[in-house]
């Protein structure tokens, strides 16, 4: 542990448990946040489990089963601080350590890390993921609650603004919190924020508001002052700006800060020749918490919100840099980073691409893992390349070709053929290029092994009309057959559309019916058993890139795609279930009512019976007591005495009764 925190912790009344190994206040009780005792057991024991403790931990991606497990242990949780220099000997404040995913990343960075957590658990899940870090310290606490004379050069507050309001009763939490960060940095400190967008494209789609769970809830500011709340771009600067960090610079991840893959700087729309709009629709779909119903089809609206200068304001997520001083924000040259990190350690990269000059863009890469640079070139099926720096090519990606063919209504089979017969065209003119001088006629014509790498996603189309390769990182081993090519192609895309457009012949597709009708209407005949034979040698290749096991690329979903008519046919049956509700419904109001007016009229009778039993009652007790005063009176020696009289009075009477009867 580094001595300088250890001092500073313990002037500040923090103790060290020597079991755990956590620091705390004596009696701290944590605060009440989880994702479920469960699923937290789980990741907990995960974690203490595995031997390989790294952020690319092939053992922990295995854990990767739910959204709760993915977001604690993936390898794509550390994107979203890789566009900083994190420097060994950086004394770094990590606010709100979860389990631990990015105090990893900072520890293995070589800083000085003061992981803070509020959840007991969780810090015991953190300081377990750090366990073989020294550097690393977790502290058991609450932020409002810290103290502490350190001082630190950056402090990350990722995914946790949002949450201000349900620890605090200031009248403004979010603005205390972002203070109170202000004044635990060093005079040339800067704070990295991440956060949801208020006004995210993916919202005005559908997507349900990611700590409530309800649609438009977040844009139509119905938060109340307990619960977690985002903000938009403006809304958060002031915040800011009013928190003492003025100087600050926005940065959009995508899809969104959880997961992130791409990350745009502020500035990558002032340059006309660079697409920054291809890094937010093609991770559009790589989304986790993406719903299946949405308004609309980011991909075909993103363009158009960047074409009018709101990428940024739109994104669906913010990552800011903020300080004291402008002189601490990032090189504004660089216009976006983009992240391989799904993948097998040794084939995980970065790239990042830099604006030279006005005219001049470059793409640097740059290997994550470079201690694991020797396995690159093993493995039975590609080889992995990774240049340097390449020059950026400005023009239309191919793949845009398909997207638009196959996302808008009436669509037919032939459409997403035309697109394969672009394809087959882009593909002999770059063969042609290099002097290889060949017309594709079939599928299971053969390409060099590196045209295995050269998909619809990898051809950008200039100016001129001519496509132009870019992104060849792999090589097959082998030649390649071009129906595997095309296969590729078609699947990569199909992953990337969130919406097909209703077919012209209103029929509804499989995966592998869309697919044999686009390879037999293109031209380029393939059978049955070739698109198997694709199909299982792309899963053994991917099963080396990703790790993942062989099993996880073979599944053939027999689903439908997911066309604009299944939307409609699915929001139709919504509302045949909810029409049907009401009606059940109104059967249920008037059956209520029948039940209370009966209930009405059984109070009533039941009212009547109270009365008239009290009535009897009344009644039978009299009788009993006359009763009693005959049965006393016959009893008497009165009685007895009168005896004769009463039996000569009954002979007079029925004497007399007999004359009567006669005369």
């Amino acid at each position: 542990m580094n001595s300088k925190v250890e001092h500073a912790l313990t002037q500040s009344d923090y103790r060290v448990d020597r079991l755990t190994g956590i620091w705390s206040r004596p009696n701290f009780a944590g605060i009440d946040y989880s994702d479920g005792d469960e699923t937290e057991s789980r990741i907990g024991t995960a974690i203490n489990n595995v031997s390989d403790l790294t952020v690319f931990s092939p053992e922990l991606r295995s854990h990767c089963v739910d959204w709760a497990s993915t977001y604690h242990l993936s390898s794509l949780r550390a994107n979203i601080l890789r566009p900083f220099q994190i420097a060994k000997g950086q004394d770094i404040l990590e606010i709100g350590a979860g389990c631990g995913a990015l105090s990893r990343y900072l520890g293995e960075c070589g800083a000085n890390v003061l992981s803070l957590e509020g959840s007991l658990r969780r810090s015991k899940i953190a300081k377990s993921r750090t366990r073989d870090l020294p550097n690393v310290t977790v502290v058991a606490e609450k932020l409002s609650d810290f103290r502490t004379e350190q001082r630190f050069d950056v402090i990350t507050l990722i995914g946790v603004l949002e949450y201000a309001g349900l620890y605090s009763t200031a009248e403004n939490p979010a603005e205390m919190m972002l203070a109170n960060v202000a004044s635990l940095l060093k005079p040339n400190g800067v704070m990295v924020l991440a956060i949801e967008n208020q006004l995210g494209l993916k919202y005005f789609a559908g997507a349900p508001e990611d700590h409530i769970g309800l649609p438009m809830y977040g844009l139509e500011g119905r938060y109340e002052k307990t619960q977690p709340r985002t903000y938009g771009r403006k809304a958060l600067s002031e915040l800011l700006a009013q928190a003492g960090l003025p100087a600050m610079t926005f940065l959009a991840p995508f899809p969104d800060y959880k997961l992130p893959i791409s990350i745009l700087s502020e500035n990558s729309s002032e340059y006309k020749n660079f697409d920054g709009s291809a890094f937010a629709w093609q991770s559009a779909r790589r989304d986790p918490q993406l719903p299946s119903l949405l308004g609309f089809a980011p991909e075909r609206v993103w363009p158009g919100v960047f074409r009018n200068g709101l990428g940024l304001e739109l994104a669906n997520s913010f990552l800011v840099v903020a300080s004291s001083q402008p002189t601490l924000l990032p090189d504004r040259s660089i216009l976006a980073w983009h992240y391989s990190a799904g993948r097998v350690p040794q084939y995980c990269r970065e790239a990042i691409f830099d604006a030279t000059d006005a005219d001049s863009i470059s793409v640097a890469y740059r290997m994550l893992y470079p201690e694991r640079s020797a396995d690159r070139t093993s493995g039975a099926w590609v080889r992995f390349e990774c240049p340097e720096t390449v020059r950026y090519t400005s023009g239309r990606l191919l793949s845009e070709v398909f997207i638009q063919a196959v996302s808008r209504d009436g669509w037919s089979i032939d459409d997403a053929a035309g697109f394969v017969r672009q394809y087959i065209e882009s593909v002999e003119t770059l063969l042609q290029a290099e002097g290889i001088v060949e017309t594709i006629s079939s599928a299971t014509d053969t390409l060099p092994g590196k045209y295995w790498d050269v998909i619809a996603q990898n051809i950008i189309l200039c100016d001129n009309g001519l496509p132009v390769m870019i992104d060849n990182e792999w090589t097959l081993n082998t030649d390649v057959e071009f129906g595997h090519c095309v296969l590729r192609s078609l699947l990569l895309l199909m992953a990337t559309v969130t919406r097909f457009g209703v077919p012209a012949n209103g029929r509804s597709y499989t995966r592998k019916a869309f697919i044999e009708g686009v390879f037999a209407t293109s031209g380029v005949a393939v059978s049955e058993t070739d698109i198997t034979r694709y199909i299982e040698l792309e899963a053994s290749i991917q099963a080396q890139i990703t790790g993942r096991p062989r099993s996880e690329f073979l599944d053939w979903s027999p689903h439908d795609l997911l066309t604009t008519r299944n939307l409609q046919t699915m929001v139709a049956e919504v509302d045949q279930i909810q029409l049907v509700a009401n009606e059940r419904l109104e059967i249920i109001e008037v059956l209520q009512a029948e039940v209370d007016q009966t209930q009405l009229v059984a109070n009533e009778r039941l009212d009547s019976i109270e009365v008239l039993q009290a009535e009897l009652d009344r009644i039978q007790s009299i009788a009993k007591d006359r009763r009693e005063e005959i049965e006393a009176l016959r009893k008497s020696i009165s009685w007895k005495a009168t005896a004769p009289l009463r039996k000569l009075t009954t002979v007079l009477r029925s004497g007399l009764t007999g004359r009567r009867s006669s005369d």
